[in-house]
């Protein structure tokens, strides 16, 4: 994805953000900042206070869990259009993943303030992300039956 395109346009294509008005997608855009990542880089560590909403605008980042013994488990890999820490926006528990740069990379960072500052603004901002979040937890609950035998499903 090209990072000459607006932050407007960009958020247009995301899939949590696509359902918002234009109105609404160029407020949040005209909120957030850019902030470019070296390979490596740790964007955000597991157990660290939640701060933003981050929206990969080119690159690539590894979402990973770090448990308490052994190797970092991958998650998933997220490119551009692609975004993290959406649950930080709503409540206040630590992140649940680390996320590490892959390649160089630029995102996109929505304060958790300026969200919820637009929020109480604008409710109806929360109205079309409920879709999104909701179809998150159908292809949770979906993973977490298929991995399971079907006496313990969910």
């Amino acid at each position: 994805m090209s990072t000459s395109l607006s932050l407007e346009e960009i958020f247009a294509t995301v899939p949590l953000l696509h359902r918002l008005s234009a109105r609404q997608r160029k407020r949040l855009a005209g909120l957030a900042t850019r902030r470019s990542y070296r390979p490596g880089s740790i964007i955000v560590r597991q157990g660290d206070t939640s701060m933003a909403l981050y929206i990969v605008l080119s690159g690539a980042v590894r979402i990973e869990l770090e448990p308490e013994m052994g190797a970092p488990v991958r998650i998933t890999e997220v490119g551009p259009a692609g975004y993290f820490g959406e649950m930080g926006l709503i409540d206040d528990a630590p992140r649940s993943a680390t996320v590490v740069a892959i390649v160089p990379t630029e995102c996109a960072l929505l304060s958790k303030w300026d969200f919820r500052k637009e929020l109480r603004h604008d409710p109806d901002i929360a109205l079309a992300l409920l879709p999104v979040l909701n179809e998150r937890i159908r292809e949770l609950e979906a993973r977490l039956t298929q991995d399971r035998p079907a006496d313990q499903a969910v």
